[in-house]
């Protein structure tokens, strides 16, 4: 079976099992949430609202999305159905939420606040209760991620003076500095089972800020960089079936995203727009 990704044909005997894809853009001269089905040459735009809506992740049973927006003023965490309807405010704050993230079974959404000069991660029910916060440095803990068993959670910091990835448990004990080289570690994400880390590492070379995929074991050994420093590579996502990666890139003149197998090989993009494309997510429903 042969299916059209934007003019590049992808045939499903290598890419077995394909999912759609969630991500945010700034076509339409706004921000808004888009999901690209695999065999459709546009993305449905299912926020359509005039506020900034951004950052959207999905839930793990695929049904539902939290997302960011600016519709009451700041910048406070909302969900939605996958479709757009039942769109709920779960927080009040008066200072911007950023970058929240499911736990694994779908009960907590993880988050960040801004403090301007610092950053902190905090947890809550996915209903907007029990706000809860996880860590207390005078510095920016950023991109929440909970492991598939429940037990720590992955994000960044840059507490020790550029951003590095750490590992803590659910409950915020316990944090510890996975990476430690002069360069930034960024967006860390679990694989599906656990095992591997999948990251971006930020350089700076000839004023050019540059940036390459890695991967490394669930503890920090065996990194690999599988994409090179050409372009710019940022945010990667592991497919739930663990074969494939999402990512953005700007190899073509303005980020666009991209997936390619979990090694790094054979990527396409998916998106192709003036606009900025990126913060992308698989969503686990397997349209083979």
């Amino acid at each position: 079976m042969i299916f059209l990704w934007f003019g590049i044909l992808v045939n499903l005997q290598t890419f077995s099992q394909i999912y759609p894809v969630l991500f945010y853009s700034g076509r339409n001269e706004n921000q808004e949430i888009y999901i690209q089905y695999p065999g459709e040459s546009e993305p449905v735009n299912v926020t359509n609202h005039p506020a900034k809506d951004i950052c959207p992740a999905i839930s793990p049973d695929g049904q539902k999305i939290a997302f960011l927006s600016d519709r009451d003023g700041y910048q406070n965490l909302y969900s939605m159905n996958i479709d757009g309807s039942n769109v709920r405010q779960l927080t009040t704050a008066n200072t911007p939420i950023q970058q929240p993230d499911w736990s694994r079974d779908g009960s907590q959404l993880f988050y960040v606040k801004d403090y301007q000069d610092k950053t902190e991660i905090w947890v809550m029910n996915t209903d907007g209760t029990g706000p809860t916060q996880l860590t207390r440095n005078n510095a920016r803990d950023e991109r929440p991620f909970l492991s598939p068993d429940k037990s720590k959670i992955l994000f960044m910091s840059n507490r020790d003076g550029n951003y590095e990835i750490y590992t803590m448990n659910s409950d915020g004990t316990h944090q510890t500095r996975l990476t430690n080289t002069p360069y930034f570690e960024i967006f860390p994400v679990w694989s599906p089972d656990g095992k591997q880390i999948a990251y971006a590492k930020k350089e700076l070379i000839n004023g050019v800020m540059r940036g390459g995929i890695h991967i490394m074991n669930a503890d920090g050994s065996n990194d690999k960089e599988i994409t090179g420093l050409l372009t710019r590579d940022e945010n990667p996502f592991w497919s739930p079936d663990g074969k494939y990666i999402a990512f953005q890139n700007v190899r073509d003149g303005n980020f666009e995203i991209y997936i390619m197998n979990a090694d790094g090989t054979n990527p396409i993009r998916i998106t192709n727009h003036p606009a900025w494309d990126g913060w992308a997510s698989f969503i686990p429903i397997d349209l083979k």
